[in-house]
């Protein structure tokens, strides 16, 4: 009997070390994410461990990929400082669909930093290059452009990945472009802040609805991205498409 009882409890202190393993895994996994479910009101919330919270301006409520999206007119969400450790790999995923058909123009700003100078930078329009996605390592700022042609006004999944040796690009869950890394990856967002669809002053905005913004300090594979692409795309309620998906993009890649 007294060895039935003091396997229990091991069993039961086991299980108990590997929750708390667990959880202090996801709170390390994801740094920032943006559902964008709010209707109203001039603030906007990261659902993350981090809790940032930031300032709305020009957004309303629409349909989104997973539950409710904010579509912007001449608007922002804009955020001070990030207050996170300079992760050692990272993802930036997000959804967008554009209010017009892009083909070319003006810049226009999916993610820029809130204040001064730095990376990521991810826009439409800059030198001639329809989308790109602009990075930057601890001793270089490089660039990767997308190779379509055209953006229509459909939702587009757009997701990249940096580590210390190379940096993937990937639009509907395939590989649209790569370029090396080369060195420590360089997120300038928690220095200078982070705002969505305009740049630092509050212009070149983006027109359009953006749903599921996230960064993660992993590096989702290529499977990983079809997955993340298809799991937000099944046919689910948005509270259960969005809980499967964080649980299942914080259990990645954890052996440190």
């Amino acid at each position: 009997m007294r060895k039935k009882v003091i396997l229990s409890c091991v069993l039961i202190l086991s299980l108990a070390i590997v929750s708390a393993v667990d959880a202090g895994v996801r709170t390390k996994s994801l740094l920032l994410h943006l559902p964008f479910e709010e209707a109203g009101g001039k603030a906007v919330k990261d659902v993350s461990p981090n809790k940032f919270v930031g300032e709305l301006t020009n957004a309303k409520s629409v349909d989104g990929v997973v539950g409710n999206a904010l579509e912007f007119n001449k608007g922002s969400a804009r955020f001070d400082k990030l207050n996170i450790d300079p992760p050692e790999a990272m993802t930036i995923e997000f959804w967008f669909k554009p209010s017009k058909k892009i083909t070319g123009g003006g810049r226009m700003d999916l993610m820029y930093r809130a204040s001064g100078g730095g990376r990521p930078h991810i826009t439409f329009n800059r030198g001639g290059v329809l989308l790109g996605h602009y990075f930057a390592t601890d001793k270089a700022e490089l660039e990767i452009k997308s190779k379509a042609k055209e953006f229509d006004t459909k939702w587009y999944y757009y997701v990249a990945t940096q580590t210390g040796s190379e940096t993937v690009l990937y639009i509907d869950g395939e590989e649209d472009g790569k370029a090396a890394a080369g060195g420590s990856v360089r997120i300038d967002f928690i220095e200078h802040g982070m705002s969505i669809a305009a740049n630092h002053e509050g212009g070149n905005n983006f027109n359009g609805a953006m749903d599921e913004v996230k960064i993660w300090n992993v590096a989702l594979t290529a499977d990983e991205v079809k997955e993340s692409m298809q799991a937000a795309l099944a046919p689910t309620t948005a509270v259960d498409s969005r809980n499967r998906l964080t649980t299942k993009w914080a259990d990645i890649k954890f052996n440190w």
